[in-house]
């Protein structure tokens, strides 16, 4: 079974109790067509067993290296793997949704691709550099960079930087029980919750059932679902008729994810990511917090083989921390109080916070 997997559009729509996946725009809308998520036990490639290595580039990026003998991308002409390109950069917020995409370079892609390069301090060539080529291979997360809604459609939305789901102080996580999640990550998982509790210095983060969680993680097969080498993603559900949100935490149950104590085998390449470094993603975008584009930052959307295991609040999430809840009081209930809204200058880009 391969780690990376091939038609991507976002992964998201988890009904509740149910195993359907809604395909959605990331850049501003919902779409309406369903996938199906396999909610199979999970696949830790236990017992010495190696997972097989990403194979997703093999689809398209090799059709975008590079041709020395083009000075730029020749505008209105077909170009083999431009397609799954737009779409990779739809997903992410730096163009347009669509349902057909086609390999024509076109000037609206060559601006995304410059905006992307902006973005992660890459070398601006508004083409296909190996920069470029080389950063869109790694695995990253699956909730987008930019340019998308905080709206519930069909009940689910991204998590987005603003807009808090929840108004308490004592928030609870779960695990599926499909997953069959192993004590040793269900540890990784309290320590990361910990880390963020901790950082905030009001949340109490602590672990109850699935079904009765705020926040609820499961590891999935993302089979035929997603497009590129994506280690997760979170968002969050409105359940009718009360309309109380609750959050997920889905990873990717193909990967080899190492614990703490086996971070010497980690392996971005060969698919082996470290488990809290994800955790302490998903979490802060559960929290309150978007992709950052320094890459210090456990918000940054990739994993660079120079940072591998990355658990520690940089600088940069300590301040955004303390920017985003520093109007925020606590009670004896343990609701969280007066709305305030805050100008937060964060991660390279600018955002109006809705504070609750």
């Amino acid at each position: 079974m391969k780690p990376c997997l091939s038609a991507f559009l976002l992964l998201f729509l988890l009904l509740l109790h149910q195993s359907h996946f809604a395909k959605a725009g990331i850049g501003s809308s919902l779409a309406s067509l369903f996938k199906s998520l396999n909610k199979e036990k999970v696949i830790n490639w236990v017992n010495g067993k190696k997972p097989p290595k990403p194979e997703w580039d093999k689809e398209y990026l090799k059709y975008l290296k590079p041709d020395p003998t083009l000075p730029n991308l020749p505008l209105n002409k077909e170009r083999k793997g431009f397609a799954p390109l737009k779409e990779y950069l739809s997903n992410f917020g730096y163009l347009p949704s669509s349902d057909s995409f086609n390999n024509t370079v076109d000037q609206q892609t060559l601006s995304a691709i410059k905006t992307f390069q902006e973005s992660f301090n890459l070398p601006v060539t508004a083409d296909i550099d190996n920069d470029t080529l080389k950063l869109i291979s790694l695995p990253r997360c699956a909730v987008p960079d930019m340019d998308f809604n905080y709206s519930f459609t069909q009940n689910v939305s991204w998590p987005k930087a603003g807009h808090r789901w929840f108004r308490k102080t004592n928030l609870t996580y779960g695990f599926l029980p499909e997953s069959e999640v192993q004590p040793s990550f269900t540890k990784v998982f309290k320590n990361a919750f910990t880390r963020w509790a901790n950082a905030t210095g009001f949340l109490n983060l602590t672990e109850t059932t699935y079904d009765d969680a705020d926040i609820k993680v499961g590891f999935y097969n993302f089979s035929d679902v997603l497009i590129g080498d994506l280690f997760g993603f979170s968002f969050i559900t409105e359940n009718p008729p009360s309309n109380v949100k609750t959050a997920e935490i889905n990873l990717n149950g193909n990967m080899y994810w190492a614990l703490p104590s086996e971070k010497g085998d980690l392996s971005a390449e060969d698919g082996v990511l470290d488990l809290e470094s994800a955790a302490m993603h998903q979490i802060g975008h559960l929290l309150g917090f978007d992709h950052s584009f320094m890459n210090d930052s456990v918000m940054y959307p990739y994993i660079l083989p120079s940072q591998e295991r990355k658990v520690e609040l940089s600088n940069s999430d300590k301040n955004n921390i303390k920017k985003q809840y520093a109007n925020v009081d606590s009670d004896d209930s343990g609701c969280l109080g007066v709305p305030s809204i805050t100008t937060l200058l964060s991660l390279g880009f600018a955002y109006i916070l809705l504070m609750y």
